[in-house]
């Protein structure tokens, strides 16, 4: 039987090396991760300015008929002022066209589920208690 070997320091060359033996192993049993793997997956990023200064931006990319919504932020400061409605949907409307037909995104119950919520997300699935005291979502909506 192999002994099992614990790496004490980061090593990133060991996390290179599992990362390329899963995508090898996708690679094989997927056509759409061979598909995309050296594609241009096309990204949207929109942010909005005051002054000179970013009060809220979004990122995401969008692929496999998903608008994959990565980043939503609304500096504190200007929160209830529409800047996240805004972006919300003008990020969706860029993900249709360019050939999205659904959206998936994660956020913690401290940050915006119910947000999301009054656009039509729908919680996909949920782990509790993660971070202690919190939950972590994936949310999904068809566009």
């Amino acid at each position: 039987m192999s002994d099992i070997i614990q790496i004490h320091e980061e090593n990133e060359a060991f996390q290179h090396f599992l990362t390329g033996k899963l995508r090898a192993y996708n690679d094989l049993h997927s056509f759409h991760h061979r598909q995309i793997r050296n594609a241009n997956v096309p990204v949207i990023q929109l942010k909005v300015e005051e002054r000179g200064e970013v009060i809220g931006g979004l990122f995401g990319s969008v692929y496999w008929g998903w608008f994959d919504l990565d980043r939503l932020w609304v500096d504190a400061d200007h929160a209830k002022t529409g800047i996240g409605t805004r972006l919300l949907q003008e990020g969706e409307r860029q993900a249709i066209q360019l050939g999205a037909k659904y959206v998936k995104l994660t956020t913690f119950s401290f940050q915006a589920k119910a947000f999301y919520e009054k656009f039509g997300y729908e919680v996909a699935g949920v782990l509790h208690d993660f971070p202690p005291g919190s939950d972590y979502y994936m949310m999904t909506k068809s566009l």
